[in-house]
């Protein structure tokens, strides 16, 4: 698809007036919104410099499970406002061509939702009711082009939402993809995010919690190799007291990779009660690959436990030359730290046929 009115015209046509203008809207400040630089601080150590958004691929989307069914207008309606719109929001907002919708009824466990997406541009929103659950699994391959994938994920009361997403994408993509839960009373999300494809990948993980004793977890897993670049943010917005989120990210990178963590722990004045850790960890598998990590605390309330790690390192040369003297030649050793590496992560995803899943990507991306 060609990024331009022209596009937006055959998107917007059949289409309710309510949607057309907020295509049109959004494509206005798209157009006219300059592209994030590494003066900002959300944006550095990513570099964008001259990159044009001028096409993307056309998303082809195949979902299967209880209650699950096309991205409508209908269910449009259900995605929330959200603070901190950027050029990336808009483009999504005005080019979309397809998604998912999942809308669980109240006192129903959904079980697992499957959508395998050929990356393009799609929005999609998961809504559960009162005491609703389901498992949301989504695998991301292929694409050309900027391509941009959202998912909404809005809970009712004690409602339990499970996402496990596995971008793999196409090499020579360009990924904005961001995720936004909205957390309402006694309820979870749990993301399980495997961030490995494309030659630039942006992906970001928001939580917002708006009613009490609501919780995350993030386990985030990325690799890269290469000329690779992976962005990884993860947010937690604790807006209301007894509140509480863990946010664990591991990766690896190899040749000339580099990525970017941000972390954020926000929480405000009125969030006493808060529990809320992010840890991020990488490791460099070559002397030119590199990694940063930037981790925010802002906290509005002394009654909270709060805190973060973060490391950046290389193999241990001591441990190599010790697994090396068993037998093994050096790249088999590395790969046996490698792969001791992610395993604890991977170890704690819920899933045992994503847990599968994850150690395939790790093999295939990184050991390989």
């Amino acid at each position: 698809m060609i990024i331009d009115n022209k596009s937006l015209l055959l998107l917007s046509k059949n289409a309710p007036r309510w949607i057309a203008e907020r295509r049109e809207s959004a494509a206005k400040s798209f157009f006219n919104a300059p592209m994030p630089s590494e003066r900002e601080e959300a944006w550095r150590y990513t570099t964008l410099g001259n990159m044009e958004i001028k096409s993307s691929s056309d998303a082809l989307l195949k979902v299967s499970g209880k209650c699950a069914t096309p991205m409508s207008a209908e269910t449009e309606k259900l995605i929330p406002a959200s603070a901190g719109e950027d050029k990336f929001d808009f483009f999504n907002n005005a080019f979309w061509t397809s998604g998912y919708s999942v809308v669980v009824p109240d006192n129903m466990d959904a079980g697992v939702i499957e959508a395998r997406i050929g990356a393009g541009i799609t929005r999609s929103v998961v809504v559960l009711g009162k005491n609703a659950k389901a498992e949301i699994v989504e695998y991301i391959s292929g694409g050309s082009g900027v391509t941009s994938n959202f998912l909404y994920v809005v809970t009712g009361e004690n409602a339990h939402a499970s996402v496990y997403s596995v971008s793999d994408l196409a090499s020579g993509v360009r990924d904005f993809s961001y995720k936004r839960a909205f957390l309402n009373s006694n309820s979870s999300v749990t993301w399980n995010v495997a961030q490995f494809g494309s030659a630039l990948s942006r992906i970001k993980v928001d939580n917002h919690f708006n009613g009490e004793g609501s919780s995350s977890r993030v386990t985030g897993l990325f690799g890269a190799s290469g000329l690779q670049h992976m962005d990884l943010t993860t947010n937690a917005f604790h807006n209301v007291p007894n509140t509480s989120c863990t946010m664990n990210i591991k990766g690896a990178l190899k040749d000339s990779a580099s990525h970017v963590y941000r972390g954020l722990i926000k929480i405000e004045k009125a969030a006493k009660n808060t529990s809320s850790y992010l840890s991020d960890h990488a490791l460099a598998l070559s002397k030119n690959a590199s990694a940063n990590s930037i981790p925010s605390l802002m906290i509005d309330n002394n009654d909270v436990k709060c805190g973060h790690s973060a490391s950046v390192g290389n193999v241990d040369e001591e441990k190599l030359l010790y697994i090396m003297s068993r037998g093994l030649d050096r790249k088999s050793a590395e790969n046996l730290i490698v792969e001791g590496f992610f395993s604890h992560m991977i170890a704690s995803v819920p899933s045992e046929k994503m847990r599968s899943e994850f150690s395939r990507i790790v093999r295939e991306r990184i050991l390989c």
